[in-house]
């Protein structure tokens, strides 16, 4: 089973607390319902609430207090993709791009994701465009966690530069003390 994100947590604990309640919740009671421990986790709540609100998937109704959106967001591209295939059972490239109104290369990159899924296979004659049939119709669309775990990867890639980075700056200061310290030694000997 996919990871669910850290995004898609948020927005469905959010609007399950506003449900519950008088059709808002704050961030302080998310924070707790979600498990959060320090800061750092409370500032990426707060960050993600912010891109929830941006996104048209929550309402702020005031500061630190959010709801349901007003109104009900625009499906996601690649759920409309996936509604018209599993309606179509075999689809092309410009079928997803006129009914979808997705760009040559994201339906295309969205139909790999799935060929490496075992979800379609790809069919095409000489000459003609390639055509996608459903080989194995799950009831929710495949997840893409490929961009998340390269995300991660850098997240930590990112991580470990600026450790050396520290690491070596505390080398250096260390050394440029001890440079200090000797030239004063010499400077004091010379005096003498």
């Amino acid at each position: 089973m996919a990871h669910q994100s850290f995004s898609k947590t948020v927005l469905e604990t959010a609007l399950l607390l506003a449900n519950q309640g008088n059709g808002q919740v704050n961030t302080e009671k998310l924070s707790i319902e979600l498990g959060l421990k320090n800061s750092r986790e409370h500032k990426q709540l707060t960050n993600t609430l912010r891109d929830l609100h941006k996104a048209g998937r929550l309402q702020r109704i005031a500061l630190g207090i959010y709801g349901p959106p007003l109104q009900k967001p625009l499906p996601n591209k690649r759920e409309v993709m996936w509604r018209i295939l599993r309606m179509r059972r075999r689809v092309n490239v410009e079928d997803l791009m006129e009914m979808a109104g997705v760009s040559k290369g994201y339906a295309k990159e969205w139909l790999r994701i799935l060929v490496n899924r075992d979800v379609v296979r790809k069919e095409q004659q000489p000459g003609l465009p390639g055509t996608w049939h459903l080989i194995n119709d799950l009831v929710d669309m495949p997840e893409d966690d490929t961009k998340a775990a390269k995300l991660r990867a850098l997240r930590l890639k990112k991580k470990e530069a600026v450790s050396l980075i520290d690491t070596t700056l505390k080398s250096l200061q260390t050394a440029s003390e001890a440079l200090n310290k000797a030239r004063s030694t010499i400077t004091r000997m010379e005096e003498l």
